[in-house]
């Protein structure tokens, strides 16, 4: 069931962070955050009703990527973030872009995710196919004996 919603929200409904109970979880793909959250890290983030300024959120920029700063300025409107490794801040953003705010971070779990769970994932699918193919392989022989038989019962 969890999939089926995972693919509906990130498929159907073009979810820019799929979230199950207002907690969505991302993998850090860039060092932007250093020293506070490494590139490779798992991070998770839960949608708050108020953020603050010195809050880590995660937003959809205005080219609609998905960006994990420290919050710098914030009014009703708009924000603005930096990332803690850069020297410049962001591009003001729509409030309404605020996806969630960081409350955990884990470069163990990312590491796994990023590798290992990839890994796994990767051979389910290699396997599928293969067992897929199988049953395909077999009909097809099951379909050629029929017709032999029927030919042979004929001559």
């Amino acid at each position: 069931m969890i999939l089926l919603y995972v693919c509906y929200a990130k498929y159907i409904r073009k979810d820019h962070v799929v979230k199950l109970g207002g907690y969505g979880f991302l993998l850090v793909m860039t060092g932007s955050m250093e020293p506070t959250i490494e590139k490779d890290e798992l991070i998770i983030i839960k949608e708050k009703k108020v953020y603050q300024v010195g809050d880590i959120a995660t937003y959809v920029d205005v080219y609609g990527n998905l960006i994990t700063h420290r919050i710098e300025y914030l009014d009703e409107r708009d924000f603005i973030t930096k990332g803690d490794g850069n020297q410049i801040a962001d591009e003001s953003t729509n409030v309404n872009n605020i996806q969630g705010k960081v409350i955990y971070h884990s470069k163990p779990l990312g590491i796994f995710i990023l590798y290992y769970l990839r890994l796994v994932i990767a051979g389910y699918i290699i396997l599928w196919f293969i067992l897929y193919v199988a049953k395909i392989l077999r009909k097809e022989e099951k379909h050629e004996e029929k017709q032999e038989g029927f030919c042979d019962y004929h001559h």
